[in-house]
């Protein structure tokens, strides 16, 4: 079985970005895969102190809050959504935050070596990305995250960038967006 799992990014727990993470979960999960979702907002973590424990004595962050079982659940999922608004041309602190906690999951010789991640090979990421300007707009900030693919071994990196969605609902008005999601989910579950 299949194991799909959503970190939700957006302080609203009824987002635009969080919605379609939901969508996504809701086609792997008819598709027989187990699902769960992270959100962010509700959890009590810190941000990465660079303390390089991970990379010197331990094989996972030391530091041990709300985050340590997002990040042990990231090495057994098979698909891991990504889903955060565009906050100030840029992802929200809420997942900025979280994001700077994969460190952990990368092996010393992350820079040179060629076994860079602590996750198994064959792993897709999806990363949702909503925000109020067009999706025309703001182009470089997936971009920006496209390395994640080179240092995870991700098998994929999939990128739903929905713009034009200022209040939270909106996504949901947008039909187009939705069908992306839902063939998005069942082409990565077949």
């Amino acid at each position: 079985m299949m194991k799909v799992i959503a970190i939700l990014g957006s302080p609203r727990k009824k987002g635009n970005s969080s919605f379609l993470a939901g969508r996504f979960l809701a086609t792997a999960g008819a598709k027989g895969a187990e699902t769960s979702a992270y959100f962010l907002e509700e959890m009590s973590y810190k941000g990465c102190k660079a303390c390089g424990a991970c990379k010197k004595t331990h094989e996972s962050c030391v530091i041990k809050d709300d985050l340590t079982s997002v990040l042990d659940e990231m090495r057994l999922a098979d698909i891991i959504i990504y889903a955060a608004p565009n906050y100030f041309a840029d992802v929200s602190g809420q997942f900025k935050l979280f994001l700077d906690r994969t460190y952990s999951l990368l092996t010393p010789e992350f820079m040179t070596g060629a076994n860079r991640s602590r996750l198994a090979e064959g792993k897709h990421l999806v990363f949702i990305l909503t925000q109020g300007a067009p999706d025309s707009v703001f182009k470089e900030i997936p971009e920006k995250y496209s390395h994640l693919k080179e240092y995870f071994n991700f098998s994929g990196f999939h990128v739903i960038h929905g713009g034009n969605l200022f209040a939270p609902g909106d996504a949901e008005k947008c039909p187009e967006l939705i069908e992306k999601i839902n063939q998005l989910a069942s082409d990565l579950l077949n």
